[in-house]
């Protein structure tokens, strides 16, 4: 062969000079690496500034309509540029030509490489971040349509919102501790770790219910007017899902305290996920109910 290699008896692949078989995967792509044309387009940006160009347009809806004079002359050429820009980056998009060479065609997973486990907990996690997309989303919307800045947020005090934060963020840490412990084969550190986040989270409980006793005594509940509907519906469900992670930490103490988790600290990564994004969504819920 031209590069020195002994040609198969078998009329199968050439041998290359080393002494290994030449792979037909890599004899194609050196053969078609020349052949690729640049995939960049502009046409996908060009579209996005359209739509932030439109949107921002739409923003002057108040009450189904633009405002008068020039401001709503501005917003309605916002509206026009924007759509102009979005329609025609679409069609240039589908005229765009794109032409590359034909590979061997071949399944893959892309979740090749991770547990079956930690693929459905993220799945999970991303279900749930439509559900809480969708209330707060809501909340927002609603907001917007009755005024932001006269909107007063339903609990008078942000400082029980503020020791709750903290208590989650250290909660949130706690579990990364009990991770350490499973990755250096201490059962009384995974245990203690879990134990801490479990009080950390029961102390959050805690401080919600006492806050939610006082907004009662102060007449305020569910069904009182659109701001504590919003307020004790979203906390709530968050709350929830606080009740559920400490049901998950309870179980795995009994078993941490058996020995589990010694040899596969795994499930504690699984765990930590969900309680990462349960902290993680208070962190939007409190400026958003304490403090804007």
């Amino acid at each position: 062969t031209a590069d020195g290699g002994e040609p198969a008896t078998d009329g199968g692949a050439v041998a290359r000079s080393d002494g290994l078989p030449a792979d037909d995967h890599t004899s194609h792509a050196s053969e078609t690496e020349d052949e690729h044309e640049d995939h960049a387009s502009v046409w996908p940006f060009a579209i996005g500034v359209g739509a932030f160009v439109f949107l921002l347009g739409a923003s002057g809806f108040q009450a189904g309509e633009l405002p008068g004079g020039l401001a709503g002359t501005f917003y309605a050429v916002l509206i026009a540029i924007g759509s102009l820009i979005t329609g025609g980056s679409l069609v240039g998009l589908t005229r765009e030509r794109f032409h590359g060479p034909e590979g061997p065609f071949g399944e893959s997973w892309p979740f090749d490489g991770i547990e079956n486990v930690k693929t459905g907990v993220w799945i999970f996690l991303a279900s749930d971040i439509v559900l809480f997309g969708a209330f707060i989303g809501s909340y927002v919307f609603i907001r917007v349509a009755n005024g932001w800045i006269g909107w007063q947020p339903v609990p008078h005090d942000p400082i029980p919102g503020l020791v709750n934060t903290y208590l989650l963020l250290t909660s949130s840490f706690s579990v990364v501790l009990a991770m350490v412990a499973a990755e250096k084969g201490s059962k009384g550190g995974v245990v203690g770790s879990l134990v801490v986040t479990v009080a950390l989270g029961i102390g959050f409980l805690v401080n919600k219910g006492i806050e939610w006793q006082e907004l009662l005594h102060e007449g305020l509940w569910l069904s009182t007017n659109v701001r504590t509907s919003t307020f004790f519906l979203t906390t709530g469900l968050h709350a929830l899902h606080v009740i559920a992670g400490l049901v998950i930490a309870v179980y795995m103490i009994a078993r941490a305290s058996r020995g589990a988790y010694l040899d596969d600290e795994r499930p504690i990564e699984y765990f930590g996920l969900y309680w990462h994004f349960v902290d993680i969504v208070w962190l939007f819920l409190f400026p958003l109910f304490y403090i804007l």
